[in-house]
């Protein structure tokens, strides 16, 4: 690794551990491999696709857990839940009322921000009924998985 690799490896970390702490959250190896994981990849991720990409370092529940704390505190959101299915996202694109659409692949699992789709949240609902929050999912297959179809 070069120095300067090595320079922004360090800085990301205080980043990170800054972060944790200024949400009351103890800054532990395990949380930051994991909020550092949100960050590295700037997408959606399900507790399945963070499990996979640590490699096993840390075990089922502590990723729960870490999620849970990590939801409670505010440092990341709950993008949608489809069942016992949930994705979680950095929430620097989203409002508390609001946030962007998402796609999820039927096929691979694989969900992606499309902050480019506009859903038209304008004008009322009908009689009676308040908005609280809007959450959009598109469900389809991704082109890795529609490539693989052809």
């Amino acid at each position: 690794m070069s120095h300067q690799s090595q320079k922004s490896c360090m800085a990301s970390a205080r980043r990170i551990s800054g972060l944790l702490r200024e949400n009351g959250l103890r800054a532990t190896k395990g949380r930051a491999e994991v909020l550092a994981l949100f960050f590295e990849t700037g997408k959606p991720l399900a507790q399945r696709q963070i499990m996979e990409m640590l490699r096993l370092k840390l075990d089922r529940a502590s990723v729960y857990r870490i999620l849970n704390a990590f939801t409670a505190a505010g440092v990341i959101h709950m993008a949608y839940v489809d069942g016992r299915h949930r994705v979680y996202e950095l929430p620097d694109r989203c409002s508390g009322r609001s946030c962007h659409p998402h796609f999820s692949c039927r096929s691979c699992g694989m969900t992606a921000c499309l902050e480019d789709f506009k859903v038209h949240s304008q004008g009322t609902l009908g009689k009676g009924f308040v908005a609280e929050r809007q959450k959009v999912l598109i469900e389809g297959l991704c082109p890795d998985c529609t490539e693989g179809k052809k």
